[in-house]
């Protein structure tokens, strides 16, 4: 048993170098589950350190959750978590092709968060600053971080208007709170995310709707809303807009600007798909930052599950924000955004992203061999593509016999805002598959549904 134990180096913390020693064996399986550690008088004689040394490594070590006491009896090596058998399967059961909810590919990431989690074990008094709860705007070296990383992508954000927030639908409402907006009048995309139109019934918020073109919304409509309704903001997804997939041209954006300028109309510019495509054109806030509440988060790119979110807002909202931040859960965990920093600074984040490209290039050449000759709109880098329906079909008919063979999609009547129309459409996600030979599958049957009428039983009468 001890000839497993290796010689200590000179330099370095012995304690440490223990603890790692246990991990490393358990990792080899030369110390199982309910294996006896040695004796720590008889480990101290082996390593030639002191009984004390041992005593701190084997309390590191339970603290890891690598090894437990037992009163009387010595330290043994824990049996790890069974995460399946205590919480089950986290991915359900269902068994339909679910594409209809556009998020990003699940990738694997726990081989890096792994250590990264451990590291917190060893913080000390640095864990315990990020655990405290009175950090109004967290602290200003994370700000400064995140901006950091930001800046390196072109934009040019400041960190005392730069906030966190639980994902980017808890930061739209950080937003819509902040511009006193309950009650008022907002206007948005005539089809629009639906996140907003959720948030907006909450909030007893009137969408009212702009009208699109494959640029995006109309300058025209956009000004005729606001003389009609004097709104205090206009929500955008200018690139990658959901549903449409259109991506605002460079001109169109600076024209939509001069309009809310003029009028002074507050853009809220939701950008969480704006950084899939290898070239866009320049964010909104980065040609106005006066005139724009931006918001991004992780979920489409880099950590869809850690919940993080970051918004950049013009200066006369700042102590605004920071009101609604307040009013909704006093703070945002320094912890939580430490580890989206943890992730950032080891290019985890980066990697994520272009890792998040390279299957998204995959799975669109998917969706063009079975969507091919069919009227359908897909952008490079997008996570779903708009599908517009041969005559032969309507939305409810056709979402329900799509149903009927295993497959989910989106039927266009849930982007729809102010009672308008909803078009003979429906968005299919490329994201929500759990594998390309599932999303294969289920573009191989809604092809193959596309190309039949509908069946007398799908028929209104």
């Amino acid at each position: 048993m001890m000839t497993i134990w290796q010689v200590l180096e000179s330099e370095g913390n012995k304690a440490a170098q223990i603890v790692e020693q246990i991990r490393t064996l358990v990792e080899q399986q030369h110390l199982q589950a309910g294996d006896k550690l040695p004796p720590q008088r008889h480990l101290a004689e082996h390593l030639a350190v002191t009984v004390g040394t041992i005593s701190r490594a084997y309390a590191q070590a339970e603290h890891q959750g690598l090894i437990e006491s037992k009163t009387g009896s010595g330290s043994y090596v824990k049996s790890p978590t069974n995460y399946q058998q205590q919480w089950g399967s986290l991915k359900g059961n269902s068994q339909h092709i679910e594409l209809w909810q556009n998020t990003a590919f699940t990738q694997s990431r726990a081989q890096h968060l792994t250590p990264l989690l451990q590291s917190y074990s060893l913080a000390g008094d640095q864990l315990d600053t990020l655990l405290d709860n009175d950090h109004s705007q967290n602290l200003p070296s994370q700000r400064e971080a995140v901006c950091q990383w930001l800046n390196q992508q072109g934009s040019h954000f400041k960190p005392e208007q730069l906030f966190f927030s639980y994902g980017a639908q808890h930061g739209l409402n950080l937003c819509l709170i902040a511009m006193e907006l309950v009650g008022e009048r907002l206007l948005c995309e005539a089809l629009c995310y639906p996140g907003l139109i959720t948030l907006a019934k909450q909030l007893k918020i009137e969408l009212k709707g702009v009208t699109l073109d494959d640029d995006g919304i109309c300058p025209n409509s956009l000004l005729n809303h606001i003389e009609k309704y004097h709104p205090k903001a206009l929500y955008l997804t200018p690139t990658l807009q959901n549903p449409t997939t259109a991506i605002m041209s460079q001109q169109r954006r600076q024209q939509i600007i001069d309009i809310c300028q003029q009028h002074q109309v507050i853009i809220i510019e939701d950008d969480v798909c704006g950084l899939l495509p290898d070239q866009r054109p320049k964010a909104f806030v980065e040609l106005a930052p006066e005139q724009v509440i931006y918001l991004n988060s992780f979920s489409k790119g880099a950590f869809k599950g850690l919940r993080f979110a970051y918004l950049h807002a013009p200066q006369h909202l700042q102590v605004a924000i920071n009101s609604a931040i307040r009013g909704s859960t006093w703070n945002i965990s320094p912890l939580l955004v430490d580890v989206a920093i943890q992730w950032i600074q080891a290019g985890l984040a980066d990697k994520a992203l272009l890792e998040q490209r390279r299957l998204v290039g995959q799975r669109a050449q998917l969706l063009h061999h079975y969507m091919a000759g069919l009227d359908y709109t897909y952008q490079e880098g997008g996570l779903h593509c708009w599908l517009r329906l041969p005559a032969s079909w309507r939305c409810a008919q056709f979402v329900e016999a799509a149903q009927q063979q295993g497959v989910e999609v989106a039927s266009a009547e849930h982007f729809v805002v102010d009672n308008q129309a909803s078009p003979n459409a429906v968005r299919i996600s490329l994201g929500q598959a759990e594998s390309n030979q599932q999303l294969d599958q289920g573009l191989a049957i809604l092809a193959k549904l596309l190309k039949t009428a509908p069946q007398p039983s799908q028929q209104i009468i």
